[in-house]
């Protein structure tokens, strides 16, 4: 096993790719793999929290070998984020494996390759720091409407809970995506979700029941829309049968779905070029004193009306 001292970060210039002035790279070099089997090792990486990292395989000379890429965060667990299964050629370009991270701090990433002759092998690992996990696929609009927003380490069966306060008649979005890469094809690494959703009245709302989380940049989202304002409770439970797995979600505001107005938001006054709408409503009690009101006025005007009309049709004479 080889290891790679301590890299000096180095930044992408405009000039270099003005599609991606901001990214870094930790990793960029050929490296020399000696068959049958060899591994390079890159220790004390230091990676920011929910942050997207890749890492870049190029087969730079015309033989085949077999990849496995590990990586070891700083508590000690493995994610097992590359496998190939079979050989793979220089005709078979390259792959790009993404990592977004749970936590901050030092990890090791591993590459292992078994191959029948020595080749070349370019190794790149690189990020974005403005651009966290989810925020690719997320309008920028409901970035600044953030409610809840994590990216949390997953191993089978555990359960997350977050509670966060809703207004009634608001539509809300929701965000689910796993941010970590899975080596090999089996079905065993298939990774499902149970999503449930607590109103303040503890009415249980299930969205999803054992659903499968797709690949990494395939995200799950839903509309929720409250009639009851407070603390709404979000139950996450990930099965899956690998040992850790990295899921982002997200909750953002979305719009008012009533017009009508509830007590909590204020009303805005009409500008002069806008007509106010809207539903009127008027009290019962006023309902009913409008009522005797009228009926007493319109008495008056009845009798009024008839006394006219008697004057008009008697002649008053003299003697």
């Amino acid at each position: 096993m080889s290891t790679y001292p301590r890299p000096v970060l180095s930044v992408t210039s405009q000039n270099d790719n003005p599609k991606a002035s901001s990214e870094q790279n930790l990793v960029d070099k050929v490296f020399t793999f000696l068959a049958p089997n060899d591994t390079l090792q890159f220790e004390d990486l230091n990676l920011f929290e929910k942050v997207n990292y890749y890492v870049l395989l190029e087969i730079v000379t015309p033989h085949d070998c077999e990849i496995n890429v590990t990586i070891v965060d700083p508590v000690l667990d493995v994610y097992e984020v590359f496998n190939t299964e079979v050989n793979i050629s220089q005709d078979d370009d390259w792959f790009e494996v993404p990592f977004g991270t749970a936590m901050a701090g030092n990890y090791t990433f591993i590459v292992s390759v078994a191959c029948a002759l020595t080749l070349n092998l370019h190794i790149k690992i690189s990020f974005d720091p403005e651009v966290k996990c989810l925020y690719d696929v997320i309008s920028p609009k409901f970035l600044e409407r953030m409610k809840l927003y994590q990216v949390n380490k997953f191993t089978n069966g555990m359960v997350v809970e977050h509670n966060t306060v809703f207004k009634t008649d608001v539509s809300y979005k929701f965000y689910l995506g796993r941010v970590s890469a899975i080596g090999g094809l089996t079905v065993e690494n298939e990774i499902r979700v149970d999503y449930d959703v607590t109103d303040p009245n503890g009415l249980e709302f299930t969205i999803y029941q054992n659903k499968t989380v797709g690949s990494v940049g395939t995200i799950m989202h839903f509309d929720f829309g409250t009639a009851t304002e407070g603390i709404y409770t979000v139950k996450i439970r990930i099965h899956c049968q690998v040992d850790v797995v990295n899921i982002a979600y997200a909750i953002a505001e979305d719009y008012q779905i009533s017009t009508i107005n509830n007590g909590t938001d204020p009303e805005t006054e009409p500008t002069a070029n806008e007509t106010a709408s809207g539903y009127f409503y008027v009290p019962m009690e006023w309902t009913l004193a409008f009522g005797l009101s009228a009926g007493g006025l319109l008495a008056i005007l009845v009798v009024f009306g008839a006394v006219r009309r008697k004057k008009d049709s008697v002649s008053l004479r003299t003697n």
